[in-house]
C-alpha cells in the first residue's frame, strides 16, 4: 500500500493524486504476496473471503463495482455493531442480501474497473466501522458512512491480522523495482 491508500488519507493514489473530497474511509489493497512469495497485482480472479462470520445486510453499487455491507455479531459497550464494508467487488452468483457467511468463505472477486475508470488499478477497498444497532443495515450507503454520527469508522489495520508494507506512490511503481507480477 502507498500512504494514500491508508485509513484517513487525504489524497488519492491514482490520477493527479489530488485531494479527496473526504478523508479515506478505509484501506485500498492492490497487491498481495502469493504462496510462493511473489508480489502480485490484484485482478478479477482475486477471491475475496469474509474476514469474520457475518450477514450481508446491503449490496450497493460503487464507482468500480459493488460494495458489500456485512454485519458481524460483535458489539462494543456503546451498543454499536461491527461492520465490514468491501468495495469494488463482483459478487458470486449465490450472494445476496441476507446471505450468511463464515469467516474465510469466498463471496466475491475484485471487479475490473469499467473502461472509463481504467486509470485506477483493480483493488479491494476495505472499511470497518462500529454502527449503532438502531441504524437499519439495509439503509447503509457511502454517503451515510461518511456523514452519520451513528457510524464510527475504524482503521482496518488495527482489527485484522495480516502483514503489510507501505510502498511509495502506487501505481507509479516500476514493476521491475518490486518484481510485481500479474498472477
Amino acid at each position: 500500500m502507498s500512504p494514500e491508500m491508508l485509513f484517513r488519507a487525504g489524497n488519492r493514489w491514482w490520477g493527479d493524486r489530488g485531494p479527496r473530497p473526504a478523508s479515506h474511509e478505509g484501506i485500498d489493497i492492490c497487491l498481495l504476496k502469493d504462496d510462493k512469495g511473489c508480489l502480485c497485482r490484484l485482478n478479477n480472479k482475486t477471491n475475496i473471503p469474509a474476514i469474520f462470520d457475518g450477514k450481508i445486510v446491503k449490496i450497493d453499487d460503487d464507482f468500480l463495482g459493488k460494495s458489500v455491507f456485512m454485519a458481524h455479531k460483535i458489539y462494543n459497550n456503546e451498543k454499536k455493531q461491527l461492520y465490514t464494508i468491501y468495495g469494488h467487488t463482483t459478487l458470486h452468483n449465490n450472494i445476496h442480501n441476507g446471505a450468511i457467511l463464515n469467516e474465510g468463505e469466498i463471496f466475491a472477486v475484485i471487479s475490473n474497473p469499467p473502461a472509463s475508470k481504467r486509470a485506477i488499478s483493480p483493488h479491494l477497498h476495505l472499511s470497518m466501522a462500529w454502527i449503532s444497532v438502531s441504524l437499519p443495515g439495509d439503509k447503509l450507503n457511502w454517503e451515510l458512512v461518511n456523514g452519520c454520527s451513528e457510524i464510527a469508522l475504524i482503521d482496518p489495520l488495527k482489527l485484522i491480522d495480516f502483514s503489510y508494507v507501505i510502498l511509495p506512490h502506487y501505481p507509479a511503481i516500476s514493476p521491475t523495482e518490486y518484481e510485481i507480477q500479474s498472477c
